[in-house]
């Protein structure tokens, strides 16, 4: 019995370690910014923490959520914007689902997952509907002595 509980104990532990391998700061496909990704209650999210480009096209700053379509949050700075919203860990699958992301070139939301392909690679899916119809970005992690 006490050898059953030490497994499941070991068990447990890995999945934990596992679901957290998101945690951190990630450069998006084209390292334009940094993305932290975080956990609060049970579930991720990412938010920009750094710009490449500060400015909006205009050349004003700082920069702001311009091509939303809503006029309230067209105004609203990048910095600091939660992106990344609500994904859940899926043990069974090996990856982050049912949350959503938001892509501020653009101004338009979409369903997202994140599956690790390698201990400092995070392949990002947004989509619409289905996942088959929609984009993936590799995120890179940020190293520690990265500038910025």
């Amino acid at each position: 019995m006490r050898n059953w509980l030490v497994v499941l104990s070991l068990f447990v532990g890995l999945q934990s370690f596992a679901q957290n391998e998101i945690l951190g700061t990630w450069y998006n496909d084209i390292k334009s910014s940094k993305i932290e990704v975080y956990e609060e209650k049970g579930l991720y999210y990412g938010r920009i923490i750094w710009l490449e480009d500060p400015a909006n096209s205009d050349g004003s700053t700082p920069r702001v959520d311009e091509f939303n379509e809503d006029p309230v949050l067209a105004k609203r700075q990048l910095m600091n914007l939660v992106i990344l919203k609500e994904l859940e860990w899926n043990a069974s699958e090996k990856e982050w689902q049912e949350g959503t992301i938001y892509d501020p070139n653009n101004g338009k939301t979409y369903k997202a997952k994140a599956t690790q392909t390698g201990a400092d690679s995070l392949d990002v899916r947004g989509y619409m509907g289905i996942s088959l119809i929609g984009k993936s970005q590799t995120w890179k992690r940020v190293q520690a002595d990265a500038p910025n």
